[in-house]
């Protein structure tokens, strides 16, 4: 298989898993050295730390043990056991190894004392003679206990397992189905998103809300000139502030409520003043030429003021009121 998510055992979530899986198998085979797996997600420290057991059972040169916290006493008595046969010499590695590799895997680790984890610390350390290396399997967690953290902080090699996104999940099922391995890896991505949604709800409404939102759809872009409509300005009116220019596709027909008024007022207002002028051009033409006198009219119109007699013309005088 050229994919190095895929091999003959199972499968990882990234090839970057697959590196840091196979330095962690040195590093505990290899070297004799104690290790940690941890990850927020359990689902993930269960499939590679499942995985990890499964091939430390195949080779004859590793002993598995499980351990649990249960007091300084406990430990020394099977400290002793184990150290029985070596001399102090061999037991501080100052000799050749010999023998079989003893792993203690530690799938709980609360509920370690201080002096405890002091002792266990200092057993897979300092007695390297004793051929023990100790395997932490965090579940769902990011750091040791403070008190394993602060016995182990030297020569412990901790690998700290990346969560995949929804794109990873959805990258590895494609990868998976045209490989036959389909129904190997949908449990574990099925476990993985119901994980990750179970830890949002126990977080709250907040780690719900701060989740990423995803991304709108683009919108189909539309061919100019069909159903686009004006924008409208503060007052509701379209293109009141600003008249933006056609496009080239744009024709007269498209748009005829918006167009026909700016073409048709040009047209009135020149008819109105052709109107004007003849209506002006008629009322001087009455002015200019005044009707004639029909013969009646100059027969009944007076004697002009030239013609009376003198005695009419001027003014009578003012005649005197008698009073009674």
């Amino acid at each position: 298989m050229n994919d190095l998510r895929f091999d003959a055992e199972g499968f990882f979530f990234s090839a970057l898993d697959q590196a840091r899986y196979q330095r962690l198998f040195e590093t505990l085979v290899h070297r004799g050295k104690s290790v940690a797996m941890l990850c927020g997600l359990g689902t993930l420290v269960e499939h590679y730390g499942g995985r990890l057991l499964q091939d430390l059972r195949t080779r004859s040169d590793v002993i598995l043990e499980t351990y649990t916290a249960s007091g300084a006493d406990a430990l020394l008595v099977r400290m002793n056991r184990l150290l029985e046969p070596l001399s102090l010499e061999e037991a501080r590695g100052q000799g050749e190894r010999q023998g079989a590799l003893h792993v203690f895997v530690l799938h709980e680790l609360d509920g370690f004392e201080e002096d405890e984890a002091a002792l266990l610390a200092r057993f897979a350390q300092d007695l390297p003679g004793a051929r023990v290396a100790l395997l932490f399997l965090g579940y769902r967690r990011k750091r040791l206990p403070e008190v394993l953290e602060t016995s182990f902080r030297q020569s412990l090699h901790t690998w700290s397992i990346s969560e995949p996104d929804d794109a990873d999940l959805e990258a590895l099922r494609e990868a998976a189905e045209p490989l036959g391995m389909a129904e190997e890896v949908a449990p574990r991505l099925a476990q993985v998103k119901r994980e990750r949604l179970l830890a949002l709800l126990a977080d709250g409404p907040e780690a719900i809300a701060a989740q990423p939102l995803p991304s709108p759809p683009e919108p189909a872009e539309k061919e100019p000139g069909h159903g686009d409509e004006p924008a409208l300005d503060a007052v509701g009116a379209p293109g009141a502030g600003e008249r933006s220019p056609a496009g080239p596709t744009e024709t007269a027909s498209e748009t005829p409520s918006a167009l026909s008024p700016l073409r048709s007022w040009p047209w009135l207002l020149g008819g109105a003043g052709l109107l004007f002028l003849l209506a002006l051009a008629l009322l001087r033409e009455e002015r200019s030429e005044p009707p004639s006198p029909t013969p009646a009219e100059d027969s009944a119109a007076p004697a002009s003021e030239a013609e009376l007699p003198a005695d009419l013309s001027s003014s009578s005088p003012e005649l005197p009121i008698s009073s009674r």
